[in-house]
């Protein structure tokens, strides 16, 4: 087993050295976001999928410094989490919060046995935490933090102090390839299915969404020309109108049956 730099598993603290809450911070996002590199080789095929595209390096970096941050000034506590609440002052995270501890509550597996991890053995099984809660939904969760205004603005703060590291690249790139190189021909059949499925349900739900919306149309028109125009000259605008919402509803349902039997 490849033995970790011992200042990846950081966790002291002194008040007479502020820089040590920063080494804190910083070790114990590294350990996360290590524990969530491990647990790439275990996520289902339509999980990772998703996974990569939500979480490039950079962003899970900032994801696990944003979430090392709220573990620490809100659940672990002490002289530590003041500390941290100071360093957190100028990003304006605290918007943050509830959000994150949602992640904490469903997520907490992971993120207590990265936290309190002392060698690589315990955060690889962080990691299965981590995608065992991944295959039950909470990506969900992640992305709502990853796409949340307040998070866009202060990751980039907070990666300017704590750049993305190069190991972390290097290392996701890495497993990445070992999960490619796996991975049989049948897993890429499967994952290439399951793309064309959801493909095909995105489309029907699009398809479904315009005409629905043709039909609210046609109706705002249908329902006032029903009570009645004013005048003759009123009621031929309204009327000429409703036609016109009608045929473009018929015409847009004939023209998505002809797209979905075209696919």
């Amino acid at each position: 087993m490849v033995r970790l730099d011992p200042s990846v598993f950081y966790r002291d603290f002194s008040a007479a050295s502020p820089t040590t809450a920063s080494q804190h911070l910083s070790a114990a996002a590294t350990r996360l976001a290590l524990s969530v590199v491990y647990a790439i080789a275990e996520l289902p095929a339509a999980i990772f999928d998703q996974f990569r595209q939500l979480l490039t390096p950079e962003t899970l970096w900032g994801l696990c410094l944003v979430v090392a941050a709220w573990l620490l000034a809100t659940v672990i506590g002490g002289p530590i989490g003041v500390a941290i609440n100071g360093l957190l002052a100028a990003y304006g995270l605290y918007e943050l919060w509830p959000v994150v501890k949602e992640v904490g509550r469903d997520l907490w597996a992971w993120l207590r046995g990265a936290y309190y991890a002392d060698n690589e053995g315990a955060l690889k099984e962080a990691g299965q935490h981590f995608a065992a809660a991944l295959a039950k939904g909470g990506l969900t969760t992640l992305e709502a933090i990853v796409t949340h205004r307040a998070f866009r603005g202060a990751a980039q703060k907070i990666r300017e102090r704590y750049p993305t590291p190069e190991w972390l690249r290097k290392t996701y790139e890495e497993q990445q390839r070992k999960r490619s190189e796996s991975e049989s021909p049948k897993d890429d059949a499967a994952r290439r299915t399951d793309a064309e499925s959801k493909r095909r349900a995105d489309e029907s739900k699009r398809r479904n969404r315009v005409e629905d919306t043709v039909s609210g149309a046609a109706a705002a028109v249908l329902v006032p020309a029903g009570r009645g125009a004013g005048g003759a000259i009123e009621g031929l605008v309204v009327g000429g109108v409703a036609v016109v919402a009608v045929l473009a509803v018929v015409a847009g349902s004939a023209a998505m049956r002809k797209k979905g039997r075209a696919d």
